[in-house]
């Protein structure tokens, strides 16, 4: 029997989730952005902030944005890195990128970043070319974490960090229960008004609760490598900051 992994609540073969996840960004890329801010009340907006502020990044360095979707980290970063920087947004789906390529022109950063179509697990970089990887939403899409875990180390310079920005599931027990019945029963609805379908809410909404705790991911962090590793919960904890360096030496 061939090896099966989690999609939600539901087990496929590895390359059916990378096609289901693919074509679930692709029929919603267009409404992706305003999607997500109503449906996080705008809290990312503040999450995002927070996440740049840990990663401290310097003018001229070089950043991936991995799983980039419409380039919000690109576009934060490219600000941070200034005319001397690169970003480079990676990607499954080029219609999520193609929605990002609007906003980083409306944002006159095109010149500052790169789009490159990639799946997280089998990058096309080499080994030590970025200062810095960010990740939006993404690792909880990956096939095999720890596969996609292994390539951000390797693509990172010696000292380089990473970090990877995640919904998950909040702390307090009265909003625990709240957040539990708006992701069952009001989220797919109010997904499909706003992108013309439920189903990636479906998924989404099943994603976060089988992924693994932030002491197991810190865990694998440092499995993979990383040194210095670390989380920090949002928002009573609706979404977690993952963090680690790669070892200089």
């Amino acid at each position: 029997m061939s090896e099966e992994v989690p999609y939600g609540y539901k087990k496929v073969s590895p390359s059916e989730k990378r096609n289901l996840i693919k074509g679930h960004f692709d029929v919603i890329a267009r409404r992706y952005d305003l999607a997500d801010t109503l449906l996080s009340f705008g809290l990312h907006f503040l999450w995002r902030r927070r996440a740049l502020r840990r990663l401290k990044l310097r003018p001229g360095s070089k950043v991936l944005d991995l799983c980039a979707g419409t380039g919000d980290f690109s576009v934060l970063s490219a600000r941070e890195i200034g005319p001397e920087g690169k970003t480079v947004a990676c990607d499954l789906s080029r219609e999520m990128m193609d929605a990002g390529r609007n906003k980083s022109a409306a944002a006159r950063l095109e010149e500052r970043i790169c789009w490159v179509q990639g799946d997280a697990e089998h990058l096309g970089f080499a080994r030590a070319s970025f200062d810095a990887v960010i990740i939006g939403y993404g690792i909880r899409n990956f096939v095999f974490l720890d596969k996609g875990l292994q390539e951000i180390f390797r693509v990172l310079k010696p000292g380089g960090s990473f970090m990877a920005m995640e919904f998950s599931i909040p702390e307090s027990a009265l909003i625990k229960k709240l957040y539990h019945f708006y992701s069952f029963k009001i989220m797919p609805g109010a997904g499909k008004l706003i992108t013309g379908t439920a189903e990636p809410f479906h998924y989404l909404v099943e994603s976060i609760r089988v992924f693994p705790a932030p002491d197991k991911i810190r865990a694998l962090l440092s499995v993979s490598g990383f040194t210095k590793t670390g989380y920090e919960r949002l928002s009573n904890g609706l979404a977690v900051l993952y963090f680690g360096k790669k070892p200089k030496h």
